[in-house]
């Protein structure tokens, strides 16, 4: 027998777990898992990322979600004292397919933008409309099933595990943990005397928070952090066990040996789950999903693309003459948008510089402040042409393919400047243009560098700013430096860890 661990955390799920996508999938392939599931808590931030990296192994990602229940509806927000008397329960999603993928998405979504308060929540209304294709484990002992039964009592326990049932019919199984902590001596055996009554199956699991026994500290101090208690807040958050680990196949089967029919659905729930990204052609070229750009007398895209940017470029021209600057070698100019054009229509990219140029001049058009671009889009004379910089490449030298390499092929990125209390009118044309769909924001991940870490681990061991702070200035002055660069480079660092113990524990 194999065993395929279906309810993990990732350092997704932020500052709660200390896994790495690229560790976990080390993991599964060690121990010949065939599969092995991502499930962040509230969000899907590193499905990608996860998804990748498991392919690149030949091992099957399974793409998951771990959602927050709102005790009362999505919409209602109780302060503080409710949720802590009715606190969000949990639920483990995993996706069957695309569409089952595209659905925890929606959920997500859902979750931050209507259900948001402390944590992106959800509620059943979500789960029964976004539910199909999609695989649902009772989770761990927040789960919604857990929590009921431990707090409300068996009769509200089997009622949720009946109404969750209703929602995802074959695709609901009844997750078992054993990871020492108490309370699953009493959820386990209701969990198995329910699965029995109701012919809900069972589904064994370890609500994995960090990689091996000895990174229990870390996953502590991290939580710590996160919600600014110290160690030795003694009212501070536990998982309750040592035991939220990757414990391998051999630990899985020996834990649940009782009931290996737990450790047998996780192999027949990942043998259901395979969601395929289209990424790449068939000649193994990246596919851009970009929104359709509506062309005018039924050019096409390339057409399109030819005849705005030689407009713009004749506009430019009778610019220069106003400015009594005249161009006298335009052939120079020519070739060098042709040339460009050129590559653009190879890396099928027309569609992208359509669209930005669109709503470029329709800023422009609407008193919406536009910066002149900057960055390596400035080299581009089609973007000069399209009017999407204001910068002429010509006279500076400026190489076009810093932005554009069709020996590098990546999407292009045109940094563009928006007057700050206008901007949002700009996203609402693109959006109510190109669809709701086609449109999102990105965000930036923050990672704790260096001398962030030291004094944010000193200040949870309980050590005075003054002490940490003579450590953190040890770490060597250069950008990016991790503690491992920083103990190669700075002997006193070292000599501070031997003095005192509290600093070895960094």
């Amino acid at each position: 027998m194999s065993f395929v661990h279906l309810h993990v955390h990732s350092q997704y799920s932020l500052l709660e777990s200390t896994i790495r996508a690229k560790n976990l999938i080390k993991a599964a392939v060690e121990d010949n898992m065939p599969a092995v599931a991502l499930t962040d808590k509230g969000n899907m931030f590193g499905a990608v990322e996860f998804y990748l990296a498991g392919k690149k192994a030949g091992i099957n990602p399974i793409m998951g979600l771990e959602v927050f229940l709102a005790p009362e509806g999505r919409f209602h927000k109780g302060g503080k004292d409710f949720i802590r008397k009715h606190p969000n329960t949990r639920l483990v999603l995993l996706a069957k397919n695309l569409n089952g993928y595209k659905n925890l998405c929606r959920i997500s979504s859902t979750g931050y933008q209507e259900g948001f308060y402390y944590k992106p929540r959800v509620d059943y209304e979500t789960l029964k409309n976004f539910g199909s294709d999609i695989i649902a484990l009772s989770g761990g002992v927040m789960g919604d099933v857990a929590w009921s039964f431990l707090n409300q009592g068996k009769d509200q326990a089997i009622e949720r595990a009946l109404n969750l049932n209703s929602i995802f019919k074959d695709n609901f199984y009844l997750e078992m943990n054993k990871t020492g902590v108490p309370q699953w001596d009493e959820i386990n055996p209701f969990l198995m005397e329910l699965s029995k009554d109701k012919n809900i199956p069972l589904v064994a699991a370890n609500d994995v928070h960090y990689m091996d026994p000895k990174d229990q500290l870390a996953q502590e101090v991290l939580i710590c952090i996160g919600s600014n208690r110290t160690l030795h807040d003694e009212y501070r958050f536990r998982l309750g066990s040592d035991q939220f680990y990757f414990k391998d196949t051999k630990q899985m089967l020996e834990l649940f040996k009782d009931t290996p029919e737990a450790c047998s659905n996780t192999l027949k729930i990942a043998e259901s789950c395979n969601v395929e990204f289209k990424l790449e052609d068939s000649d193994g070229k990246p596919i851009y999903h970009l929104p359709s750009y509506p062309t005018k007398e039924g050019r096409t895209l390339q057409e399109e693309m030819r005849h705005t940017s030689l407009e713009g470029l004749e506009a430019r021209f009778l610019e220069a003459d106003k400015r009594k600057e005249p161009i006298t070698d335009k052939q120079k100019y020519y070739d060098r948008l042709d040339y460009e054009l050129s590559v653009i229509e190879k890396m099928v990219f027309n569609g992208y510089f359509l669209i930005v140029q669109d709503f470029i001049a329709w800023a422009k058009e609407n008193h919406v402040p536009v910066g002149p671009g900057r960055g390596s889009g400035a080299g581009s004379l089609v973007a000069y042409s399209l009017l999407i910089t204001d910068l002429d490449p010509m006279p500076y030298n400026l190489i076009f393919e810093r932005f554009l390499n069709p020996e590098r092929v990546s999407m292009p990125d045109f940094d563009i400047d928006f007057c700050q209390e206008k901007r949002g009118s700009v996203i609402d044309y693109v959006t109510d243009k190109y669809g709701q769909a086609s449109v999102s924001q990105i965000i930036t991940y923050g990672k704790l560098q260096a001398r962030a870490a030291i004094r944010d681990v000193g200040r949870v061991l309980g050590m005075t700013y003054a002490d940490v702070d003579v450590v953190a200035k040890l770490i060597p002055d250069k950008l990016g430096i991790n503690l491992k660069e920083a103990l190669e480079m700075e002997p006193r660092m070292k000599e501070a860890m031997e003095a005192d113990p509290r600093v070895n524990s960094f």
